[in-house]
């Protein structure tokens, strides 16, 4: 169990018509919500594409090179168009939360990354909106090199178990 399982677990225990997804760490604020709420889609998606140019955090080589593999292998293997699929500010009508979350297989951080391919297989169009983000100090995962890489070849392993998955048939949407 991990991340992508308790959002799952809320996600179907929530009864609300509209159910949003937001992160523990408050990097974006509530208000943003009424950004999301102007959309007409089933499914919402706040997203950070927008600050990447104003962005005044210097990445290392290492963490360009891996966050634009990123966006290469979920273009590639998700077949998607969503620019941010991994900001925790998504809001979904009750029904394609029910649709969406009882399919989803993926319990670790890379759990983003089918919804957005649950959202393809059912038809939903996802609408991406710009929301105010900010840095939050200890919310992200270890630093490290190593570790860098290791959570990368994970959400990349997943990414694949994903796309076969459900091209061979061994998932299927419910």
């Amino acid at each position: 169990s991990g991340k992508g399982y308790a959002v799952k677990q809320g996600m179907l225990r929530a009864k609300g018509s509209l159910r949003l997804m937001v992160d523990a760490d408050g990097a974006t604020e509530f208000q943003e919500l009424l950004n999301l709420l102007s959309q007409k889609e089933f499914v919402v998606f706040g997203s950070r594409a927008h600050l990447e140019k104003q962005s005044k955090a210097k990445r290392s080589l290492l963490r360009t090179f891996l966050m634009k593999a990123f966006h290469f292998f979920v273009n590639v293997l998700c077949r998607s168009t969503v620019r941010d699929t991994q900001c925790g500010f998504k809001l979904f009508t009750g029904d394609a939360a029910d649709l969406i979350f009882s399919s989803l297989h993926l319990q670790r951080w890379a759990f983003d990354i089918e919804l957005v391919v649950l959202c393809g297989l059912l038809q939903f169009q996802v609408a991406e909106v710009g929301v105010k983000w900010h840095e939050v100090d200890g919310s992200k995962l270890d630093s490290s090199k190593l570790q860098l890489a290791l959570v990368s070849i994970g959400m990349l392993r997943d990414m694949l178990c994903v796309r076969l998955c459900y091209t061979l048939g061994i998932w299927r949407v419910k």
